[in-house]
């Protein structure tokens, strides 16, 4: 929702732009905040309100000192950057002019910067002995050693010095104090553009609205009105805080979520479970039967748990076997296809690089290896021989003791774990040897490091025209990237293949480099290295891992809940002679589906072993059971609830339960002299509560950020603060400013929108009661409250913003009128029932309307709340809504108290002569124009 609060100004020093280039900047804020949609939208919506008059404000000195005192911290930054640039250029220009040439401050300065240059090289591109490095630094200091004796016998040469020094010191940091100046001029003005100006043009513009400025709506960001759900929208709420707690400490059992409709139940259990927990939800029909709910719970457990798993769902429509044969070769060709187009060729080439350096490495070690492998052998079939004898008694106890426990192992979950990655992991090993012999064979090759040291020495000129073109390769690209037309981006790729081509080229003028690239070593080297690599890939690779019991468990129970199976087998025996003697014997087998109890208990055995199994991870089971009070009555709600208790109650798994109110009540009234199936079925309860104005507010900020308060308020109030109302009566609101908007008035008013809000909603509800009341038996004599009900619905089906005089007076009439008192000719009791709630609902609506619509709601609300009266909060309206539905009667003293602090007159019952005024019959001449 929309900011329509400001702090109070604060009493300090104007603040001013004090120079050209400050008021530059400031003017240059002031345009991109013009052009910015968060202004413009405020542009033409009332009369005074335009793009010069805006312009104009924030250009004032009032406006300018406000956004600057917003802005502050990085303007007195930015000044201090500036201040030191200044001071830093005049005293280069003092000590210029104090410095002149000066012989001996002239040669000390230059020997300085030569002493200096001379280390430096010899530090990093000399390699110089010890005595070497001495003997430089004894030439230095006696060369320098009477350039400064010198220098102190005269003063004015070093006063010279030290004015030459100042002027370098002060020349090296002008670069630095430019950059800082030019970042903090940068950062003021970004700050001017996000916070200053949008800040203070907002409240220039409130003062241009003149009276009530946010009560005229602008098109703006209302995105989440138009999605009726999503995770994106949702607002977090106590209820939701309530639910966290509850299954944090439950480890398992059944919670009821119970509250009035659109209070946002499903979205209560959407949002209860956690990343990584295995959730089922449950919408259940208001047709449902017991067994049908435990069987769509079923089957929609064992699809969800196989997905988890990451396991396909069984194909339940069987196809011949060549049929899926050919299928599968389909899929498998067009898995593979792509592959082997590029991977034949590349292994053919890759075998044809390797395959003279492979031979030679096999050839020199291949005699090494199979001597090693035969004294393995030898070794192991001694050994063998040995204890088969018994002539090694330690080693038969060794070996027996082994073969024990490996026995023994074989149920051991861990060292099968280890024995199925033992391969991998010395196919790892393996691959990283492969791969580091290369990089040992480079550094103890001789002539690689010879070559090597002489590149780095002596023939690295290359290096910066290297990096000048790979610079040049990198501008092309990004410039390529971001090129508009088609024949430019063209030109810019082929500079980068041009470039690109000039840096592959470049090095191989280096004779020291050509050598070392076309080492004869380099095929066997590249030989280990791609056997490396290969083999570091074949180790990541898996065998399809044995689908697990769980899983098999849910593929046959969806083969058993979703199909009817059949088997049948034949014998036939029988001696092919001139005379015939045989027998022939057939069975059959088909399954009949699981009665209610075979299902139940199931269902209970899979969630049992599923819920072990998420529980171990670290995770929730969590079964959703939605809709639930949409079964009819409270009373059908308890004995479906009753009949389905049997599957509740699962070690580990947490259900939730969408229930009506009457079915939380009955929780709470738990223990007392009734007792029904909640005392057995739930486990707790948590009552899901209408919102408040706040958590409102907050809804309507996420999905409507630009909307402003009143119309939250207005929304609030006849939703009862129910969030689907709540978020229908701001869908009907922009429908309202989208239908009544254009370009020359991008505006739509309060009193517009309240108005046909409130009338819009009053009419569908009369018209509502009529069909109510048409139910019941009329006569001539009573028929008058019919003809009322229609008169009213006619007032307000013409009724307009501009006179609403006629339709407070038809209201008025109804709304103080209640239902007759019984006698032979007055209404049925169920009638006067109807009649009474109908005028109830229309006081509120005449509230609502004298609250809303008239111009001046901010003084209206201003001078309710000095009232001090509890009644004067907009949140009363919303529970006055909700206690419609509760009883007329104790409704009404709610609207009568909300009326006074809001000091609208009080009603008074018509006389029994008056009637409601005639509707209009044609539409305003104000709203057709």
């Amino acid at each position: 929702m929309q900011d329509t609060t400001h702090p109070a100004p604060v009493t300090s020093v104007a603040l001013t732009c004090d120079n050209d280039e400050e008021r530059a900047v400031y003017a240059r804020a002031v345009e991109a905040a013009m052009a910015s949609p968060r202004i413009r939208r405020h542009f033409n919506a009332r009369s005074a309100v335009t793009d010069e008059a805006v312009r104009t404000q924030l250009t004032s000195s009032n406006a300018t000192s406000e956004a600057l005192r917003h802005v502050q911290d990085a303007l007195t930054a930015y000044r201090d950057a500036v201040r030191e640039l200044a001071e830093c250029r005049a005293e280069l220009g003092r000590r210029r002019q104090a410095a002149h040439a000066d012989v001996r401050s002239v040669a000390t300065l230059v020997y300085i910067v030569v002493a200096l240059c001379t280390v430096l090289y010899t530090k990093l591109f000399c390699d110089l002995s010890f005595w070497e490095e001495s003997g430089v630094a004894t030439g230095l200091g006696a060369v320098g050693a009477p350039i400064f004796i010198t220098l102190s016998e005269h003063e004015a040469s070093r006063t010279n010095l030290k004015h030459q020094l100042a002027v370098l010191w002060h020349t090296l940091r002008l670069p630095h104090l430019y950059w800082r100046r030019h970042r903090a001029v940068r950062h003021w003005e970004s700050e001017l553009q996000v916070v200053g100006i949008p800040h203070v043009g907002q409240q220039v513009i409130d003062a241009l609205m003149g009276e009530d400025p946010h009560s005229a709506l602008l098109p703006g960001s209302y995105e989440g009105l138009r999605s009726a759900s999503g995770e994106g929208w949702v607002v977090d709420s106590n209820a939701m805080t309530q639910m966290r707690h509850k299954l944090s400490v439950l480890e398992g059992g059944t919670v009821a979520v119970c509250g009035p409709r659109g209070a946002g139940k499903t979205t209560l259990l959407q949002s209860a479970a956690r990343q990584g927990d295995f959730t089922v939800t449950i919408r259940v029909p208001a047709a449902y039967t017991p067994y049908d709910l435990v069987l769509a719970t079923f089957v929609k457990v064992c699809e969800r748990y196989m997905q988890r798993e990451g396991y396909p769902l069984p194909q339940l429509t069987r196809l011949s076997g060549f049929v899926r044969a050919r299928h599968r070769l389909q899929r498998a060709l067009s898995a593979i296809g792509w592959r082997f187009l590029f991977g034949i060729p590349a292994a053919a080439l890759v075998i044809l690089g390797t395959a003279d350096a492979a031979r030679g490495e096999w050839d020199e070690y291949n005699g090494d290896a199979w001597g090693w492998a035969e004294t393995a052998r030898r070794w192991v079939s001694q050994h063998a021989e040995e204890i088969w004898q018994g002539r090694s008694i330690g080693a038969v106890l060794v070996v027996t003791l082994a073969g024990m426990l490996l026995w023994t192992l074989r149920t051991s979950a861990r060292w099968r774990r280890r024995l199925l990655i033992a391969p991998a992991y010395l196919a790892r090993a393996g691959a990283a040897f492969l791969l580091l012999v290369p990089l040992v064979s480079l550094m103890k090759d001789r002539q690689i490091k010879d070559h090597t040291w002489a590149l780095v020495n002596g023939g690295g000129w290359w290096l910066l025209p290297e990096f000048l073109l790979l610079l040049a390769l990198l501008g092309c690209a990004v410039q390529g990237g971001q090129a508009a037309g088609l024949l430019t981006k063209i030109l810019w790729k082929a500079g980068a293949l041009l470039t690109l081509a000039a840096a592959a080229l470049l090095p191989w003028q280096n004779s020291d480099l050509r050598a070392i690239v076309l080492d004869e070593g380099n095929s066997v080297r590249i030989t280990y290295a791609v056997a490396g690599a290969l083999l570091l890939k074949l180790s990541y690779l898996r065998a399809r891992r044995a689908e697990p019991p769980l899983v098999t468990l849910c593929r046959d129970h969806l083969y058993q809940l979703r199909t009817a199976q059949s088997t049948s087998a034949a014998l036939n025996l029988g001696i092919a002679q001139a005379a015939t003697l045989g027998t022939a014997h057939s069975s059959a087998l088909s399954s009949i589906p699981s009665n209610f109890p075979q299902l139940v208990d199931d269902l209970r055995t899979l969630l049992a072993g599923i819920a072990t199994r998420i529980h171990a991870e670290k995770q929730r089971t969590i079964i959703c059971l939605d809709e639930l009070d949409r079964l009819g009555t409270d009373q059908q709600a308890l004995t479906f609830l009753s009949e389905i208790k049997a599957i509740l109650g699962v070690p580990k798994v947490h259900y939730l339960i969408s229930v009506a109110e009457d079915v939380g009540a009955a929780f709470v009234r738990r223990g007392l002299p009734h007792r029904d199936a909640t005392d057995s079925s739930l486990d707790d309860v948590v009552h899901v509560q209408p919102c408040s104005l706040a958590e409102s507010i907050a809804i309507m900020g996420k999905r409507a950020n630009d909307l402003t308060e009143p119309y939250v308020l207005l929304a609030h109030a006849l939703s009862g603060g129910i969030p689907r109302d709540l978020i229908r009566y701001g869908r009907r609101t922009l429908e309202m400013l989208e239908s009544n908007t254009s370009d020359e008035s991008p505006a739509v008013e309060l009193v517009v929108i309240s108005h046909r809000l409130i009338k819009e909603e009053l009419r569908d509800t009369l018209v509502g009661f009529r069909t109510l009341l048409a139910k019941q038996q009329w006569t001539s004599h009573n028929a008058e409250w019919l003809t009322r009900y229609r008169i009213l619905t006619e007032h307000l089906q013409h009724a307009c913003p501009h006179r609403t005089d006629e339709l407070v007076t038809a209201l008025q009439h109804v709304a103080a009128d209640t239902a007759p008192t019984a006698g032979p000719a007055e209404p049925s009791e169920a009638a006067r029932q109807l009649m009474t709630e109908a005028s109830a609902y229309t006081y509120f609506a005449l509230t609502l309307l004298q609250i809303f619509q008239p111009i001046g709601f901010d003084d209206r609300r201003k001078t309710a709340a000095d009232t001090g009266d509890p009644a004067a909060h907009p949140h009363v309206l919303a529970e006055a809504r909700l206690e419609l539905a509760v009883s007329p009667h104790s409704a009404r003293p709610m609207i009568d108290a909300v009326r006074a602090a809001w000091l609208l007159p009080s009603l008074t019952a018509p006389s029994p002569s008056s009637t409601i005024p005639a509707p209009r019959t044609e539409p305003c001449l104000l709203c057709l124009a």
